[in-house]
């Protein structure tokens, strides 16, 4: 028999009866049923386990809708680097990642360029794009939210995977014979004419940039002013350019010479994913003063995230090792430092594999 722990004694014969009987499947079989030892109760209050604590919504992070997930969700966070820094040199890292799209700073220029748009009526049902993953992932999401298709161009360079979160996402992927995106904005644009679709440009458009200004650079300057810190060295990647030209617009602006804003582009001859050199065409970095350009390997870029990884946890993107890499060459012993990571590592698995595997032949 069976004791429950209310004191109820539950008999099995007429269980085992039917075994017995073959109208069960099972065959009849000798075993000991013990009862069960009660277990005391628990009488605590649920109060008590938050300790009297009233959050408010935003604390718990309740959205009304998959939009308000990324504007809501600003500020990105800014963490100190604790293994890099010092008694006279902190570093800092802005996490991009944390934006819920594409895990990258460039759901905040998908989010710009298309509420953009909307606002002034020319934003069609079909959205064409060049893209190196990243802003794709950001077009696809939002346009999904508001009932749009996207199509991306996407240059033969990028990692495979690209192509599955695309289309999972619903994208309709092409791959073009372009090592670099903005290679590919003129068949775009021809592309978009042809199909009556709307290209929203990110390498031109400057909602781009105004929103980095608006937005990502204002509060960087927030968080850092809520720890009593002002920066003396920033540095980003360049892309599209338009993070870093916003940043070093409101920072020279408000701060002048002694915020030194500092470039990252791929070495000549290398590819990184979400960068690219200055000479390849970029509109808002010539409106604004930078104080260096740091050139970086591929191989640099992965050195840096393998760096990160395995001395912070923070698994970065390849854009963001090169950040780190940069910082590594600039080496300022002393001093505030800000790097802008803009996403995290997962989406390039092949090049990081890639890195392994060629360093495993040459042992």
């Amino acid at each position: 028999m069976i004791k429950r722990l209310s004191g109820e004694i539950l008999k099995v014969d007429d269980l085992l009866e039917e075994f017995r009987l073959g109208r069960n499947r099972l065959p009849l079989r000798n075993f000991e049923i013990k009862y069960l030892i009660d277990i005391p109760s628990i009488d605590v209050p649920l109060d008590h386990l938050y300790g009297g604590v009233r959050i408010d919504r935003r604390v718990l992070r309740v959205y009304d809708d998959t939009l308000s997930l990324l504007v809501e969700n600003w500020p990105t966070p800014l963490v100190r680097l604790k293994s890099f820094s010092s008694d006279y040199r902190r570093v800092y890292a802005k996490l991009e990642s944390f934006n819920p799209f594409s895990n990258s700073v460039k759901d905040r220029i998908g989010w710009a360029m298309i509420m953009d748009a909307l606002s002034r009526g020319a934003l069609g049902d079909l959205l064409y794009e060049a893209t190196s993953t990243n802003t794709g992932i950001a077009l696809v999401s939002i346009g999904n939210a508001l009932g749009r298709r996207v199509k991306l161009f996407i240059p033969k360079t990028i990692q495979r995977v690209s192509d599955v979160f695309l289309k999972t996402l619903g994208a309709e992927v092409v791959r073009v014979p372009v090592s670099l995106t903005v290679e590919a904005i003129a068949e775009v644009e021809a592309s978009a004419r042809r199909d009556g679709a709307t290209h929203l440009n990110q390498f031109e458009n400057d909602a781009n940039f105004k929103v980095h200004l608006k937005y990502t650079a204002r509060e960087l300057d927030q968080q850092l002013k809520s720890i009593g810190v002002k920066p003396d060295y920033i540095i980003g990647g360049l892309g599209t350019s338009g993070h870093m030209s916003a940043i070093s617009f409101y920072f020279k602006s408000r701060y002048g010479d002694s915020v030194r804003v500092v470039g990252v582009q791929p070495a000549q001859g290398h590819v990184i994913p979400g960068i690219r050199r200055v000479e390849s065409g970029m509109k808002w970095i010539h409106m604004v003063e930078f104080d260096e350009i740091i050139d970086v390997t591929s191989d640099e870029a992965i050195e840096g995230v393998i760096e990160v990884a395995r001395r912070e946890g923070l698994l970065i993107g390849l854009s963001s090792g090169a950040v780190f890499k940069a910082f590594r060459k600039l080496s300022p012993e002393r001093g505030n430092i800000v790097l802008i990571f803009p996403d995290n590592g997962y989406k390039y698995a092949e090049q990081l594999e890639e890195y392994f595997r060629k360093r495993e032949q040459t042992k």
